[in-house]
């Protein structure tokens, strides 16, 4: 009986043991399998920007477009443009300032109308465009979300997005965003929305100043611009 015992206990004991060996090689022949199977930097890039691809919206409509994970285009959403107005002058950071995600990034002006509006994104403002500076009115000819008024280094992009709107989420948003704008100014003289349903892009031009705090106050959660 005790013999018995000990032959069984070497038995899984050797059992264990090739268990373990057959493991370990395993283990082995699998990272050898792999090992010529890396992603390379470049592809492992493009990854990560597809991941981040495509408009991220801040709620004070204010968005970030992903050029690659060092580069960001930074502007404001075609509702701004819109429900502001005219645009005619804009105050905006310089190359090499620091902006932060939530805190006001630009501040822009018509007549007694001001607006200031916060960064969808941190980081460093490596370009700022030109064209909108020289002209701030292009934002009310141009398709706001084409045309970008910063570039920015961002410094924590991937946590960042996940606090913007985007995709579905986004366009869920921004048809709520519209009948909410429709309900606030009714009623209202002339039309909001244009044939097909989106807004004017010159409805600012038209509201009240009545009519336009309203709108600043429950749409773009920001203060005013000092």
């Amino acid at each position: 009986m005790h013999n018995l015992q000990e032959f069984m206990l070497t038995t899984k004991s050797v059992e264990y043991l090739i268990a373990i060996v057959f493991m370990f090689a395993f283990l082995t022949f699998w990272r050898v399998l792999n090992g010529s199977r890396r992603i390379p930097v470049a592809e492992a890039i493009s990854e990560s920007v597809r991941a981040l691809g495509g408009i991220f919206v801040h709620p004070s409509h204010t968005w970030a477009g992903v050029v690659r994970p060092d580069l960001v285009n930074v502007g404001m959403d075609r509702f701004a443009s819109s429900v502001f107005g005219s645009i005619q002058e804009m105050k905006l950071p310089a190359r090499g300032d620091r902006i932060y995600q939530g805190d006001i990034v630009w501040k822009m002006k018509r007549g007694e109308r001001e607006l200031a509006q916060v960064s969808p994104i941190s980081g460093r403002v490596v370009e700022v465009n030109s064209r909108i500076v020289d002209n701030p009115g292009l934002l009310n000819r141009q398709a706001p979300e084409e045309s970008w008024i910063l570039r920015i280094a961002p410094i924590r992009l991937a946590r960042e997005t996940r606090n913007l709107l985007s995709g579905e989420m986004l366009a869920r948003w921004n048809q709520a965003v519209k009948e909410q704008l429709v309900s606030t100014l009714v009623p209202n003289p002339y039309p909001v929305l244009q044939e097909g349903g989106e807004i004017k892009p010159d409805l600012g031009d038209d509201l009240t100043p009545q009519q336009w705090e309203k709108v600043r106050r429950d749409f773009f959660n920001s203060p005013l611009a000092a």
